[in-house]
């Protein structure tokens, strides 16, 4: 097969075939994900919300990419950034862990966010839509296996959000802002915005960010896939032990600490590794 199956699109061209088929992939995703989840038992199955999770994952975030990039690119997969994995950009998954206290403090004060009292309605609806969200999760995780979790909150999440994000999304926003660092923190608050979470925007964005430079100082989609499933397999695990009762924590509070050096040593550490990274990346283009 020949790449791109359409020939000399403009930009413009590019840019509407790419929303057209990010729009149809959710909506149609939505669709299909709606129907598993209310046949039978509906949600009280939660084999019909594991299927419906796969399906909004792999037609709403993984699919479109795949097909915008065999239609409008010469070279789709190396686009998407299957490149060779650097060694030293597996610092990367280490920054997950670093980050941790930093982050549990930033996801503390997110969630703890008061919008003005005129907005109280608003803020009522986002709370709710965070608590039905949260209540999902938590039944996903203790009612499903280890392996299902492992597979599609952290597997199938990291590869089919990271090609959207970070392969097409990023690529985007870098090449229309002229400005890598426009590009990466623009895409990191589509990333988040993504999510709908409004009381966890900030942490999310937060990781968006690392996942963004990683792979623009890589150029390779797997350290940052990677890193997207070591953050989600670490939840899944905590929650497994948990219910496994081998370890007794509060996920929502994990890594938090009122200790201001852990904080700092953790944001320190974490920015010295994406410095080391970047100058690994010069030390090889020379």
């Amino acid at each position: 097969m020949n790449f791109p199956l359409i020939k000399n699109a403009s930009q413009g061209t590019k840019l509407l075939i790419f929303i057209l088929l990010l729009v149809f992939g959710l909506v149609f995703s939505s669709v299909l994900a709606a129907f598993f989840m209310l046949s039978g038992d509906g949600m009280n199955d939660i084999t019909n919300v594991q299927i419906g999770q796969v399906i909004s994952q792999v037609f709403g975030f993984m699919l479109p990419p795949i097909l915008y990039v065999m239609l409008v690119k010469e070279k789709p997969f190396n686009y998407l950034g299957f490149k060779k994995l650097q060694p030293w950009s597996l610092l990367g998954i280490v920054a997950i862990f670093t980050i941790i206290p930093f982050l549990a403090m930033v996801t503390e004060w997110n969630d703890n966010v008061s919008l003005p009292e005129s907005m109280a309605s608003l803020e009522q609806k986002l709370r709710y839509i965070q608590e039905v969200a949260n209540d999902t999760t938590e039944r996903f995780m203790t009612e499903g296996s280890l392996f299902s979790g492992l597979l599609i909150v952290a597997a199938l999440a990291a590869i089919s959000e990271e090609l959207l994000f970070r392969s097409v999304i990023q690529k985007a926003f870098v090449k229309l802002c002229k400005n890598a660092h426009v590009g990466i923190i623009l895409t990191a608050i589509v990333f988040s915005a993504f999510h709908g979470d409004f009381f966890g925007f900030v942490p999310r964005f937060i990781l968006g960010l690392m996942l963004g430079y990683m792979f623009y100082l890589s150029g390779s989609i797997f350290p940052s896939m990677l890193m997207h499933f070591v953050n989600n397999g670490t939840i899944v695990m905590l929650y497994y032990l948990n219910k496994k009762e081998v370890i007794n924590v509060d996920i929502e509070t994990f890594g938090l600490t009122d200790n201001v050096l852990v904080i700092i040593l953790s944001i320190v550490t974490t920015v010295a590794i994406f410095i080391t990274c970047n100058r690994l990346r010069l030390k090889n283009d020379n």
